[in-house]
């Protein structure tokens, strides 16, 4: 990762592959959020998010990133596979996974939970290349 990319909110140097980094979860990242997410939307090329597990996020940053996500629901849905989330704990993993369906409906990408980041990028990888 480059020093510009490490300071980013999403390391896209595997670009389709948007990873998230988690240091960069701190009170007040929505805004760099949404800019990188627009700016991955403008791209115009489908691209498959991968979050490794990071910091619990301020109410705030959540709430603003919901709301950008109801709004770019379309764009999103056509460009985003999938969104997938690391989780190594089989028993966290298995309740993310029960909220996936809700997910899904409110923001129109497919979930996804595997327990490694190489898991992650493989699955990314193969749901690209199937749609």
């Amino acid at each position: 990762m480059t020093t510009s990319d490490a300071s980013k909110v999403f390391d896209t140097t595997g670009f389709p592959l948007a990873c998230l980094n988690p240091d960069k979860v701190v009170p007040g990242y929505a805004a760099s959020w949404k800019g990188e997410m627009t700016a991955l939307l403008e791209r115009g090329t489908p691209f498959a998010l991968i979050y490794p597990p990071a910091p619990e996020e301020d109410h705030d940053d959540r709430k603003e990133r919901g709301l950008w996500l109801k709004t770019n629901r379309e764009p999103l849905s056509r460009l985003c596979r999938v969104m997938i989330l690391i989780e190594p704990d089989a028993t966290r993993r298995s309740a993310l996974e029960e909220m996936f369906p809700g997910a899904e409906r409110a923001f129109g990408v497919p979930q996804m939970a595997t327990a490694s980041k190489a898991e992650a990028e493989i699955l990314a990888h193969h749901v690209l290349a199937s749609r």
